[in-house]
């Protein structure tokens, strides 16, 4: 199995097109979280969270006595993400890096990533999680499939990236055994355009 070599970045440009309420006719955001397995009263990281599309669902699925942490790099994106979230009692913001957030070790409940591990060395990233999580913690990784598999009707131009920059599920996996996850729940979305896997990390 070849490994993952990410190939570019969001530019954060297109920061809003992120926020695009045609977004939530493709995707339930709250139904999707809650499936994945973010639950009342959890510390979550929302790692690269973008312009903060998940945020509000992560949010309600954590409920008043949860947190959840958004950590995004390109400070446009950061700036938006403060005009729509900021101020919100149980979000914290958080200027970082996927591979150095700075969070204090083993203090998280999950860790939920979407459509960004892609664009990131994942080796480096699954350390980071391991680092941050509590002792069995949740990952929960949300990425794209297969291109062919992508409505274009539904998605429009949004179909996400080409084929070869995409972290499939087949690969996704070889890394996750390699740096000993054990996969928990797999589930899809739009025929198997989006996917996602949960994972906890084994002693």
């Amino acid at each position: 199995m070849v490994e993952h070599q990410p190939k570019h970045r969001f530019d954060p440009a297109r920061a809003r097109s992120l926020l695009d309420p045609q977004r939530r006719l493709i995707i339930d955001p709250l139904a999707l979280v809650q499936e994945m397995g973010i639950s009342t009263g959890m510390r979550v990281v929302d790692l690269g969270c973008g312009a903060g599309f998940f945020t509000p669902a992560l949010l309600e699925a954590v409920g008043t006595t949860g947190l959840v942490a958004a950590l995004e790099l390109q400070q446009p994106v950061v700036e938006l993400l403060q005009e729509n979230w900021g101020g919100h009692p149980g979000l914290d913001i958080i200027v970082s890096d996927l591979l150095d957030t700075g969070l204090a070790a083993t203090e998280w409940d999950a860790v939920f990533i979407a459509f960004t591990l892609h664009e990131v060395p994942v080796k480096a990233a699954l350390a980071e999680v391991r680092r941050i999580l509590r002792p069995n913690g949740l990952l929960a990784i949300l990425d794209w499939g297969h291109m062919q598999s992508c409505p274009e009707r539904e998605l429009g131009q949004k179909a996400g990236p080409p084929e070869e920059e995409r972290l499939l599920p087949a690969v996704l996996r070889y890394h996750l055994v390699e740096a000993g996850w054990q996969e928990t729940a797999y589930g899809e979305r739009l025929g198997g355009c989006h996917y996602w896997i949960n994972a906890r990390h084994q002693p």
